[in-house]
């Protein structure tokens, strides 16, 4: 029997899908699939459904990234919750840090934790998404 993964994906929660879309296309990210009402789904180029909430997959490598206001397994206060815990973040990797930043400046998008090269092999700065999720920006510096 093989139970080994094959696909990482990660499901965030946000309050507003309209504040949480807007920060990750001005960060770049590029979406592959989007589903919630005819009025939002026509903004995209990508595949789309209709649904009662509104959500966007986004394709990171062989991951995915998934933002919605709503899900059909999943009680409806969890949406509103405030993130309290930085206890677990996400990771990605990036080509440059320093044109990422710039990127952010130009964006008005708050960097949380300014760049900083750690002796493991990156170049790394931290954001918050509209919800307080941490989001890692990484640069590798040293080929593994």
């Amino acid at each position: 029997m093989n139970i080994q993964p094959t696909r990482m994906g990660v499901h965030v929660k946000c309050k507003s899908i309209e504040k949480s879309l807007g920060f990750y296309l001005k960060l770049g990210f590029t979406p592959i699939f989007a589903y919630g009402s005819v009025e939002f789904t026509t903004q995209f180029s990508c595949p789309t459904a209709t649904e009662k909430y509104s959500g966007v997959t986004f394709g990171i490598g062989s991951a995915l990234f998934e933002i919605a206001d709503g899900h059909i397994a999943v009680k409806s206060e969890v949406f509103r919750e405030t993130v309290l815990s930085s206890k677990v973040s996400m990771m990605f990797d990036i080509n440059s840090v320093d044109d990422f930043v710039a990127l952010c400046d130009e964006e008005k998008i708050q960097v949380a934790v300014p760049p900083r090269v750690f002796p493991w092999g990156t170049k790394e700065v931290v954001l918050k998404d509209p919800d307080g999720v941490v989001l890692v920006f990484r640069e590798m510096l040293v080929k593994h």
